[in-house]
């Protein structure tokens, strides 16, 4: 059945490659840029190439920063049925060198942008008591890793919020599905490092340490898993609160799951290749 969807994030491959799945499903896509006439000139041109084939997709000027862009956009979507939500960056680097803007930056965009398309859509889909969010977070928003920490601190917001929502609008009909992608090097969001280079410096062999771990882990997912799994959230006659995305996800969701706090301790370091670096205090199963 041909669903109204509006979708955030269409700057970033994962958002475009989600909008341009759905339209080619059928469905009517409002494609939310945050600067079409800028950065995001090259995704607009290319579902406007989509639109000019038949598809039922248009592009949508979109800052989630912003109350006022926010409003605009769901005013252009009309009664829209359907919110996906991936707007969202990342900032990777140690923690002590992310300076506290940064942090408040991501935050604005990650977790404030989410609650204002929330607030944006909600009255529409109250008032006729149904509707359908669907937000990306992270498999970092359940299992953070070293020098993923702020993002992850993001994803783990995103994960509170729309699971909460999951409970309060439930009684208006509105259902509530969180997608959890990882493993994705290409195809991903925007990335930002951290800012604060005197105190990145002394990081810098478990920096090393951590990219040569990296750099032996499997091939990256595929991200028309996520493109896929979005069709799938949105079309589905009932979906499961939470749902990993790829196998990367799914290994670390798992892991987090079935260790003891001390045994997924070791396993990160290890992973991570920072247990070799220096001495731990060991520390007793929790």
């Amino acid at each position: 059945m041909k669903k109204t969807v509006l979708i955030s994030g269409c700057s970033s491959d994962l958002g475009l490659r989600s909008a341009t799945a759905l339209a080619l499903r059928g469905h009517r896509v409002f494609a939310g840029i945050r600067e079409p006439d800028g950065r995001g000139r090259v995704n607009r041109d290319a579902l406007a190439a989509l639109r000019a084939r038949g598809a039922e997709v248009l592009c949508l000027a979109l800052d989630v920063d912003s109350e006022e862009s926010v409003a605009a956009a769901v005013a252009a979507a009309g009664e829209v049925e359907v919110l996906v939500n991936t707007a969202a960056y990342s900032v990777l680097g140690p923690l002590e060198a992310c300076r506290p803007d940064q942090l408040l930056d991501m935050l604005n965009t990650n977790v404030v942008g989410a609650l204002r398309l929330f607030r944006g859509v909600l009255p529409g889909m109250r008032a006729r008591r149904r509707g359908r969010i669907i937000q990306l977070t992270s498999g970092l928003g359940r299992a953070p890793l070293p020098f993923m920490g702020i993002y992850s601190a993001s994803a783990w917001a995103q994960e509170c919020f729309a699971e909460v929502l999951s409970y309060e609008a439930a009684v208006f009909g509105v259902e509530v599905a969180i997608l959890e992608p990882a493993g994705y090097r290409e195809g991903g969001q925007p990335k930002k490092v951290v800012g604060d280079q005197d105190r990145l410096d002394a990081y810098q062999a478990p920096l090393i340490a951590f990219a040569e771990r990296v750099r032996q882990e499997p091939p990256a997912g595929d991200p028309e898993e996520v493109a896929a799994a979005v069709v799938q959230a949105v079309e589905a006659d009932k979906m499961p609160l939470r749902t990993p995305v790829g196998a990367a996800a799914e290994a670390l969701v798992a892991l987090r799951a079935q260790l003891t706090a001390a045994e997924y301790e070791r396993e990160i370091l290890e992973r991570t290749g920072l247990s070799q670096l220096e001495p731990r205090d060991a520390r007793s199963d929790l």
